[in-house]
C-alpha cells in the first residue's frame, strides 16, 4: 500500500477515535477503536497501520495512537 493509502487509513483511524471520544476514558476509548479496528477492518489494512513504527509521526492523534497500539496487541495474540 502506499503513502497515500497509509495517510488515508491513519484519517479513518483518528476519525473513528474522535466519534467514540464521548464514551469516557481515553483508554477506554481507545479499547473500543481497536475493537471496531479489529472486527471491521480487512487484514491488509489493519497490517499497513500496525507496521508502522511505534516513534514514527504519521498523524495519529493520541487516541488512537493507543488503540493501533492495541490492534498491535490484539493481532500478536492471536498469532499462532
Amino acid at each position: 500500500m502506499s503513502q497515500s493509502q497509509l495517510q488515508r487509513l491513519v484519517a479513518m483511524t483518528n476519525q473513528i477515535a474522535l466519534n467514540m471520544s464521548a464514551n469516557g476514558d481515553p483508554h477506554k476509548v481507545a479499547i473500543q477503536v481497536a475493537q471496531h479496528l479489529d472486527k471491521f477492518w480487512p487484514p491488509p489494512m489493519k497490517d499497513l497501520i500496525t507496521q508502522q513504527p511505534a516513534t514514527s509521526e504519521i498523524g495519529l492523534s493520541s487516541i488512537a495512537q493507543l488503540a493501533v497500539e492495541e490492534l498491535m496487541r490484539t493481532q500478536t495474540a492471536k498469532r499462532p
